[in-house]
This record gives C-alpha cells, structure tokens and sequence, in this order.
C-alpha cells in the first residue's frame, strides 16, 4: 500500500510539474508573440520614418531652394535667407513657395496615425542682444507657423491636424552653428528649422535598443 501511495504521489507530483510546464510554456509563448508584434511595430514606424524623409527630400529637391534634411532625425533645416530679409519676419515669395511644397507631404492620409508633432524653430546668428533675437526668431517662427495653417491648400481635417500637432519656439542664438575652426557660422546659424516626431517614437527607439542587445 505504501508503494502505491508513493507511486500516486510521484504521478501527482509529476502532473504538477506538467501543468507548471505547459503554464511557463503558454507565457514564453505570448511574449514571443507580443515580441514579434513590437518588432514588425518598430519596422513599421522606421519604415514611415524613412519614406516621410525620402518624400521630404524630393519636395525641396524640387522647390530648388536651400535646404537639408537629416537622415537619421528627420529634422530639416531651411536656410534663413529664403524666407526673411535680414531682421525682418515677414515671408519672402520663395519662402512660401518652399512650404506649399513639402509640409502637404506631412499631412497626407498615410501618415496622420504616425505623426506626434511638428516643432518649428527660429535660430539667429550671434550678433546683438540675446533678447531682441528671442524675440526675431519667435516671430520668424510663428510667421512660418501661421503662413502653413492657412495654406489654401490644406482640407479643414488636414488644417485641424496641423493645428493639434504644430508648435512654433524661438531659440534665439542659443544654438548656432559652428565652423571647422570653431567660429560661428553666421550664415547657417540663420535659419528655420522644422522637427517631427512619430507617436511613441522615444518608446520604439528604446524597444528597439533592447531587441538589439544594447
């Protein structure tokens, strides 16, 4: 009898560990699953990344006017002289004509779930009083910001989404930019530049720094 009781009790014993196996087995199963989801959502959005800079780059290739766009960020600086005389805020022809070209590519149908906001800065270079230039570069940038919210162009939803997201600052010199030799570059420290963000995009970026080991 005790042999038979010490043979129900290892067959119990043995259908525990069995049930905990196929438990621990259900939960690697999900997180495979929810890994997997994660990883396709990561491509997903670097994929949208990727093409709204590739879109941005033809538009200003075509506007033919100055421009550059980082590949990795997105950001895309435009130089100061295209849109404004010096020290005023008011958009030059050129100026305009450059943002009817590239900021319908942001708004379009494809990218609304993606879009987190849209920054425009105004920069200024180095010369004359820190305030005076908070206030130029504010202007510039709330000049660029207004002009594309009343783009003709634009649907009312595309109008509303650009409201929601957009967000216009003035930097003033606090971040100009720098010669090989260390100087200031007084021409390129002049600009707008405008920055985007993906919804939950500092999220992906850390997701995808785990599932590469990092």
């Amino acid at each position: 009898a005790s042999r038979e009781e010490e043979l129900a009790s290892l067959q119990s014993q043995l259908a525990q560990q069995q049930i905990t196996l196929d438990a621990q087995a259900e939960v690697l199963a999900s997180q495979q699953e929810a890994l997997e989801s994660q990883t396709a959502k990561i491509d997903d959005l670097v994929g949208v990344r990727t093409q709204i800079v590739s879109e941005l780059s033809s538009a200003l290739t075509a506007s033919g006017l100055k421009a550059t766009v980082d590949p990795n960020s997105g950001d895309i600086t435009l130089d100061s002289a295209v849109f404004f005389e010096t020290a005023s805020y008011t958009i030059k022809a050129d100026g305009q004509a450059m943002l009817d070209q590239f900021v319908p590519v942001f708004l379009q149908d494809k990218y609304k779930d993606y879009l987190g906001q849209i920054i425009i800065e105004g920069h200024t270079d180095t010369v004359g009083e820190y305030f005076m230039n908070l206030e130029l570069s504010q202007n510039r940038a709330l000049s660029v910001a207004k002009y594309c919210l009343q783009m003709r162009s634009l649907t009312e939803e595309q109008r509303e989404m650009l409201r929601s997201i957009l967000t216009a600052q003035g930097r003033s010199y606090a971040d100009p930019i720098y010669n090989a030799d260390g100087t200031v570059n007084m021409e390129q420290s002049r600009r707008v530049e405008f920055k985007f963000s993906l919804r939950d995009a500092e999220m992906i970026e850390e997701m995808n720094r785990i599932l590469q080991g990092q």
